[in-house]
């Protein structure tokens, strides 16, 4: 059920910001014009909370918004019938009725809501009730004199908003905290906000970020405090090729680090997907003009013979020969009739490129969208960004299969709810930005929304869908929608493609960089204990003698693959010969061994908690009474 999971969830982003704020509620970037709402649920923050996330009442009542909308698509779209039966049905379980508002449960569109973390788990949740009495029966409470219980929290109301906490000390310590100003990173608010004052993966100190809501659309902005330099290097700032009043999609993003290190598997006439690899030389770049189906693909090469040499041979590629590939003309020429789509790709000067060669498309003048040309004018490690709809341009008849499975009905259904996808990342000294857009139907009047829902996914199959979209189009010239119709179906190729590009290339490098670092940490602290083991050979003539058990005495996996300070197990005799303690949370385990003559350190860990550890080993000897000390580390990629 991945693809219902992936409907709801799109329906529930979009649908969801449905309503039309009220005058003056949201200025041009798509702030809030007054932050007065949210700043009283911030001013609630407990001593010690580490992460909040908060919710603006405008927020809380376009989420019952999405609810409604995304119940609507669900039981009139046939294709997600099986989603809507299933939700019914669990919903009639948890609460006796299939449905659910939420006057329902007790809880108000007119209040906003949040959570705080403090350090072990506990924290406090700010629930928007609006009958006490509906709510408590809906979460199974029970209802006291001072104070209500709900599960093993402790709520009542403080500042006029009901508060449930983890302990009843944490009410003590409500309005205490400090977490508001490290949104001011961000430079813009929103309607929902988060912040995480806490040590983040890779070596970061914190994060914030806000999700700004609009008729159809969510727009997020996050900034990443504390980012070490090794992570911002990862991959070169670019610039998108863009035409503010004709670009449909544009992709840009630098991954030639990535590519030098492919392995040497053979593509065609003696080339290597290493070699390939190792001759790109600059950012792979994507722009797609409006109302033009073609694409104009570029990526620089330092030496063009090894992709001269796979384009020329481009039909012995057993993919691309099967799906007919021909080299003529200097390029090779690929196909696809079903989606009327033909493209070649060809070497020009010192770059690859891939669209359709001697192509003369000027495109049509559709502005770009006010978040698109953000993200095109700034130079970024990463950028990507398209608007069009499923629906823009006809692309015939699709081979026709005994039964099309549901789930790919459903994934049809949940793209041509899409007009415009984007993001972007960048750095800002020491801080990584990033900015995302999600722009969908929902966008538009209700009277277009209706008609374009109404177009299935079956009729897409059948290259029948065009038709409807451009009378729909045509009859709301000034909708959002009749520009995406503009703008064709091609422009959303751009931000799939990249997703699609990071997903099998770029994520698996960063995690690749995150276990280094992961493991660099053993290093670190073997080396550490080789100094201290040096220093008193040198002192006394021989290392200190003795045995440390594990330390920590229990895996880290244990704690979720991060292992809490020691405390007292760093003063057994051998750690404090050795003037050696860790008061940080770790990764690894360590111990050591000596005889006074030689000694042995070793840090021990499973850095994805997988059941197989990895070892790193520190012996230390001597010759001709000078201390010696190697190192010994775990075979690649056993970790």
């Amino acid at each position: 059920m991945r693809i219902a999971t992936f409907v709801i969830a799109v329906g529930a982003l979009a649908s969801g910001c449905k309503k039309k704020p009220a005058d003056g509620v949201e200025n041009a970037t798509g702030s809030p014009a007054s932050t007065a709402d949210i700043d009283a649920l911030w001013a609630l923050a407990p001593d010690g909370a580490t992460v909040a996330i908060v919710a603006s009442p405008r927020a809380v009542a376009m989420a019952e918004h999405a609810w409604s909308d995304v119940r609507t698509l669900l039981a009139t779209a046939p294709e997600l019938l099986p989603i809507n039966l299933m939700l019914g049905n669990q919903l009639q379980q948890m609460f006796g009725r299939p449905d659910l508002s939420l006057v329902d449960l007790g809880l108000t569109p007119t209040k906003g809501g949040g959570f705080f973390v403090t350090p072990g788990g506990g924290g406090i949740a700010i629930i928007p009730v609006g009958d006490l009495d509906k709510f408590l029966a809906a979460a199974h409470g029970t209802k006291g004199t001072d104070s209500d219980s709900v599960g093993k929290a402790t709520c009542k109301t403080v500042s006029a908003m009901y508060i449930c906490a983890s302990t009843n000390d944490v009410f003590a310590k409500i309005g205490k905290g400090k977490l508001r100003p490290a949104l001011d990173s961000v430079g813009a608010r929103g309607d929902i906000e988060i912040v995480a004052n806490v040590p983040l993966p890779g070596g970061a100190a914190s994060a914030a970020g806000v999700v700004q809501l609009a008729r159809g659309t969510v727009t997020g902005r996050i900034v990443i405090n504390g980012v070490p330099a090794e992570i911002r290097t990862i991959f070169s700032s670019v610039t998108p090729r863009s035409d503010p009043d004709k670009t449909a999609g544009f992709a840009v993003i630098n991954l030639a680090q990535s590519f030098g290190h492919m392995p040497p598997v053979p593509l065609v006439a003696g080339i290597t997907l290493g070699d390939l690899g190792r001759s790109l030389v600059g950012p792979i770049s994507l722009h797609i003009l409006a109302g033009s189906p073609d694409l104009d693909l570029r990526v620089p090469v330092k030496d063009p013979a090894p992709a001269t040499t796979m384009i020329e041979h481009c039909a012995e590629i057993p993919a691309l020969g099967a799906a007919g590939a021909v080299f003529s003309d200097g390029s090779c020429h690929l196909a696809v009739p079903s989606f009327g789509y033909k493209f070649d790709e060809w070497i020009e000067g010192n770059e690859i490129r891939l669209g359709t060669k001697g192509s003369t498309a000027t495109g049509v003048s559709v502005p770009m969208t006010a978040l698109g040309l953000e993200l095109a004018k700034q130079e970024a490690l990463i950028a990507f960004w398209g608007r069009g709809t499923l629906f823009g341009q006809s692309i015939g008849t699709l081979p026709q299969v005994p039964a099309m499975p549901p789930e790919a009905l459903m994934a049809i259904r949940a793209v041509s709810m899409i007009n415009e996808l984007g993001a972007g990342v960048r750095i800002d000294g020491d801080k990584v930005r990033a900015t995302f857009v999600l722009r969908t139907v929902w966008s538009n009047p209700d009277d277009v929304v209706a008609k374009l829902t109404a177009i299935t996914p079956e009729m897409f199959l059948a290259g029948k869908a065009s038709e409807p979209a451009k009378a729909i189009a045509a009859a709301a010239p000034t909708s959002p929608f009749a520009a995406d119709f503009r703008a064709g179906t091609t422009g959303l190729i751009a931000p799939m493609s990249v997703v699609g590009l990071l997903a099998g290339v770029a994520v698996p490098a960063f995690m690749d960089y995150m276990q280094k670092g992961k493991r660099s940490e053993a290093s670190l602290y073997l080396l550490r204990i080789a100094k201290a083991a040096k220093v008193s050979f040198a002192e006394t003539g021989a290392y200190p003698i003795g045995d440390a058990p594990l330390t920590p005495a229990t895996s880290c996996c244990e704690s979720k693959g991060r292992c809490p300070p020691a405390g007292a197990a760093w003063q057994q005799d051998l750690w404090t010969k050795l003037d050696f303690q860790i008061d940080e949370p770790t990764r690894f385990q360590y111990r050591v061994h000596s005889d006074g003559k030689t000694m042995e350190a070793e840090a021990i860990g499973d850095l994805d908690c997988d059941g197989v550890t990895i070892s790193y080993k520190m012996h230390a000897t001597s010759e001709n009474g000078t201390p010696v000390v190697t190192f010994e580390e775990p075979a690649p990629n056993t970790d």
